[in-house]
């Protein structure tokens, strides 16, 4: 039996103890919150302790730590959890930059500990299923990934914590964009160089920026191009994978932006209208739970770079490439070291 911590009392942290409570190995134990009155309220619905301090997480005895906070504080919690033996599910994107993530990846290494980034988005079945039909080859070798990812913010957008630098650490290309960089290296794996621009078109958050265009180049010479935009205004959702025998094109993630979807084209020699099939997942989202099931067995099997957390390093290592690729307006590559 696993004893957790919930560091970090909002919605996520709600969905991640909902999914720890009804494994049948695992216990919520402490919910830790600086807002003690809302911690004690997410304590009593899932029959856990309240505390406020999360050093008192750091001191206790609990097997795992599932750090969702802001972004200002997901690596300095993991990293202090991770130095006293604990396994940490720390959500993206781990920290504001990447030294900061660094921080906790060392950590984990030099202790053998499970560290984990919180991306949920490979665990929806839509993109279990694009990732089966991209590694059996049918869709022959792949060409490229085109991926958009948005919604329109709410009155106030610009005065919540997404839009301070020094909490938030960088805007929707760190927030919802990363999703899109992670799937991308998770289907081509590494790139070798990206270019493109973030902008602030609408929202009064400079410097930092609610749209942002990238477009990622492997070695062999795959593209991946992003679009991340808090100025869809209608939430939104694609993605798209071209290969030489066909494409793959995944819509939705259920509740606000649409039935989660997958469609499969098989191009026709001739060049006719190709044959298609598409699914259609309904019911719950449970990217949680499957996520949640594989970061334990990444605990039992004990070995991963995964549990490492070199994806995450690595996903926002290319978050950084991009912002000094808008800022230099220049391409940068794999060798150029970001910070």
């Amino acid at each position: 039996m696993y004893s957790v911590a919930i560091v970090g009392a909002g919605s996520i942290g709600e969905k991640r103890a909902k999914v720890v409570t009804t494994h049948p190995n695992c216990n919520v134990e402490y919910i830790c919150d600086i807002d003690y009155k809302k911690a004690e309220i997410f304590s009593a619905e899932f029959g856990a302790k309240p505390v406020s301090s999360w050093q008192h997480i750091v001191d206790s005895e609990v097997d795992i730590v599932v750090v969702s906070t802001t972004h200002d504080h997901l690596a300095s919690i993991s990293t202090a959890c991770l130095k006293t033996g604990k396994h940490v599910l720390c959500e993206k994107p781990m920290g504001r930059c990447p030294s900061e993530v660094y921080s906790a990846v060392k950590a984990a290494e030099e202790t053998g500990s499970a560290f984990w980034g919180g991306y949920n988005h490979r665990y929806h079945p839509s993109l279990q299923e694009l990732k089966r039909i991209c590694d059996s080859g049918e869709l022959g070798a792949l060409l490229s990934i085109r991926a958009r990812y948005g919604h329109g913010g709410r009155p106030g957008y610009d005065r919540e914590w997404r839009a301070i630098p020094e909490l938030a650490g960088g805007g929707e290309l760190l927030d919802q964009g990363i999703h899109l960089v992670d799937l991308s290296l998770w289907l081509l794996g590494d790139f070798s160089e990206v270019s493109g621009y973030v902008e602030t078109h609408y929202w009064d958050m400079k410097p930092l920026e609610d749209n942002a265009y990238g477009l990622f180049r492997t070695a062999n010479g795959q593209i991946a191009s992003i679009h991340a935009s808090w100025t869809q205004w209608k939430n939104l959702f694609c993605f798209e994978v071209f290969g030489r025998e066909g494409y793959a094109v995944v819509e939705g993630l259920g509740r606000s932006y649409g039935r989660e979807k997958l469609r499969v084209g098989k191009r026709r020699i001739d060049g006719g209208v190709p044959e298609e099939k598409t699914y259609s997942f309904s019911g719950c989202d449970i990217s949680w739970e499957l996520e949640w099931n594989a970061f334990l067995d990444r605990i039992i099997r004990k070995k991963s770079q995964e549990s490492q957390g070199l994806d995450g390093l690595t996903a926002i290592e290319w978050v950084y490439r991009l912002y000094r690729a808008s800022a230099e307006r220049r391409a940068i590559d794999h060798t150029e070291v970001v910070k």
